[in-house]
């Protein structure tokens, strides 16, 4: 028999500071209206019974253009350009800086980047060198050792932060041991196209022609055809393949992998983790069958497209209109300077990260979150508790799980160092190369050594938050604790709509279809009872049909089952989130606030940070290749919680109604 008190109370001591519930003040006023919800933005000749997402959208959907830079508009990515402002500042500032250390670092890579008459007087100098070494590959050693160094040359994406695949065709990295998550493990995967997926090559649809050299063109064409779905990769059983270097050979013949793993810093390494076998296989192939004059103008075009951020502008532009203009629809390209602030975030971004936490993220803001996050976490043991379908022995794991996640908020601590990394003010092609490299190097050198769970992938001004199942940690970035998801001034109903869904969200991908798969240490490692896994997939093959139906663009749906995951964590964020709300008021009733009750600010808030603009060719490549469901579609989960219909009077008839047997309920 499960003791509620002696449950919370045990979810409540993981390590997170816990604080007072916040209280609205009315002495401060938020970004939005007086308690954080943007009035004005309301169509309110639009019934919420009939479409929720326009009456509290409605006029600013209708009134708002996209910048000319973006290919969407979205509280995400306005809050990213805000922080792009942010680092200007900083940025510029640092650029004065004298003295050693992390804020000179930076100064000096910002003003490389800026200076453009350096950029123009080289042109395609600082290139030359890699052109002419790709050039002399004749053998077989030449071509593996190549895709290593492209690995290590190559900037990574950052973790929600959007990207395309690696750049070379054999991916290389270092992850967690999915079975044993105190040890790292070399891995390889795929990667080396132009374009954001596979299906770009493989799917018939005119949108997507852009024109290419036919050689590099059939090429990677050649590749795609080897990679797994979106869908498919999101499956983490199938990415945990552990092989040696002998089984890697023997299965992927054709590709000269003992040179791979030498230049890739893997040599001796007993256990390879293969996330995709058959692209491995494919590539090793294509390195055997293709002739080696493809290969190189294939190279020569990657290492073209990566020094492209540094380049001059005539190089710059041509960048932008197949990335920018072709594939997403974006108009106009971004200013130099905040070109300059994305390669340093992607490059050395923890280091600026950190000035950004001691500028912009305010000791109140912490409590609030830290405060927020805890009473998510204990919502969610409830929820646990409470869920009918779920045995006993699977509720205990279950909470068990629960009681070992950490709730993280900010930023990394300690800070990363960047001891040792050379940058000069004179050299904005060498300082990203360089600190590609770095970046590489740290992560081998990983290798042998316990994991640290302290690690941070997300820089702390981004805009998002994550959830890492191996690591058993929820990180929110100090970036994303701002209006419209969270404002220390607003309504505590307008908080737990914006973040506190949000930290729910991240806190159920640990519960949710691929981090159910993890137990309390982070291990893959099967917990669940085979009836409870049963009713547990029964529910979400529920939500990814409902997902299926939606059609944002004629003819194409969404894919239910690659935004499943996603899916899963919005409905389970909000229903964390208003159970959080609820218990925060003590048993009091919520005040009413400008004629709306605290259950109908809640509800808002969830749809005002979702309201989103996005040109046709950017929402094209999003239903094929982004997890997550378009944000008017991610706002429909409203549709699956019972306590919205009663706190905007949904009744049968209205478009915006489901029937309560067809709602889904999951945690």
């Amino acid at each position: 028999m499960f003791d509620r008190r002696r449950l919370l109370l045990s979810v409540l001591a993981a390590p997170l500071a816990i604080a007072a519930s916040p209280s609205f003040a009315a002495t401060a006023k938020p970004k939005y209206g007086d308690f954080g919800i943007d009035l004005a933005a309301m169509d309110t000749t639009v019934s919420p019974g009939n479409d929720f997402y326009r009456y509290v959208n409605g006029t600013w959907l209708k009134t708002t253009q996209i910048p000319p830079d973006q290919s969407r508009w979205v509280g995400f990515i306005e809050l990213q350009n805000l922080n792009l402002e942010r680092e200007r500042l900083l940025l510029e500032d640092a650029a004065s800086a004298t003295t050693p250390g992390p804020r000179k670092m930076v100064g000096d890579y910002y003003a490389s980047l800026m200076d453009s008459a350096a950029r123009e007087r080289l042109g395609m100098t600082p290139l030359q060198p890699t052109l002419a070494r790709l050039a002399a590959i004749s053998t077989p050693a030449d071509l593996a050792r190549e895709f290593a160094v492209l690995c290590r040359d190559t900037p990574p994406a950052q973790p929600g932060g959007g990207g395309r695949l690696p750049a070379s065709p054999v991916a290389c990295g270092i992850t967690v041991d999915l079975n044993q998550p105190s040890r790292y493990l070399p891995a390889l995967g795929q990667g080396g196209l132009g374009m954001p997926d596979r299906d770009y090559y493989l799917v018939d649809r005119p949108d997507y022609v852009a024109a290419r050299t036919a050689r590099v063109y059939a090429l990677e064409e050649r590749i795609a055809r080897s990679h797994r779905t979106p869908e498919a990769s999101r499956d983490v059983d199938k990415r945990n393949n552990k092989w040696s270097a002998a089984q890697l050979a023997a299965a992927a013949p054709g590709l000269d992998w003992p040179t791979l793993l030498s230049e890739a810093g893997f040599a001796g390494q007993p256990i390879l983790l293969v996330s995709e076998p058959e692209a491995m296989t494919g590539v090793a192939a294509a390195a055997r069958d293709v002739p080696m004059a493809d290969w190189r103008d294939y190279l020569a075009y990657r290492a073209i497209r990566n020094f492209a951020a540094v380049g001059p502008k005539a190089l710059v532009d041509e960048d932008f209109n197949f990335e920018g203009h072709v594939l997403s629809g974006t108009p106009q390209e971004l200013a130099d300077w905040k070109r300059a602030c994305q390669i340093i975030d992607g490059t050395v971004g923890q280091a600026i990260g950190g000035l950004y936490l001691q500028r912009y993220f305010s000791p109140e803001a912490r409590r609030q979150a830290v405060d927020l996050a805890a009473r998510i976490k204990a919502a969610m043991a409830v929820r646990l508790h409470d869920a009918e379908w779920m045995s006993p022995r699977t509720k205990a794991r279950a909470l068990a799980k629960l009681a070992a996640v950490r709730m993280e908020i900010g930023g990394q601590e300690p800070p990363r160092s960047y001891e040792g990394l050379v940058i000069h003010r004179d050299d904005a092609a060498g300082n990203l190369t360089r600190a590609a490299r770095f970046e590489y190097a740290r992560n081998v050198a990983k290798l042998g050594k316990p994991v640290d769970r302290r690690e941070w992938s997300m820089n702390p001004q981004l805009v998002n938050a994550q959830s890492n199942p191996p690591l058993v940690k929820v990180m929110v970035p100090a970036g994303i604790l701002q209006p419209p998801f969270f404002d220390e001034h607003a309504d505590p109903a307008v908080n737990y709509g914006g973040i506190g869904v949000v930290i729910g969200h991240e806190l159920s991908h640990q519960f949710d279809d691929q981090g159910a798969k993890f137990d309390e240490t982070g291990a893959l490692a099967n917990w669940w009872t085979p009836k409870d896994l049963a009713s547990f997939k029964a529910a979400t093959a529920r939500l990814a049909a409902q997902y299926d139906a939606y059609e944002p663009l004629p003819g194409v749906h969404i894919n239910g089952r690659l935004t499943l995951g996603e899916n899963i964590a919005d409905l389970a964020g909000l229903a964390l989130a208003y159970q959080a709300y609820h218990a925060s008021l003590n048993g009091q009733p919520a005040p009413v606030i400008d004629g709306f009750t605290g259950d109908q600010r809640f509800f808002m808030s969830f749809n005002q940070v979702y309201r989103q603009l996005q040109r046709e060719s950017y929402l094209r490549q999003a239903l094929a290749t982004d997890p997550h469901s378009p944000g008017e579609w991610r706002a429909q989960e409203v549709r699956n919680v019972d306590a919205w219909y009663a706190a905007f009077d949904v009744k049968p008839g209205q478009r915006a109604y489901r029937d309560p047997k067809d709602r889904v309920r999951i945690w």
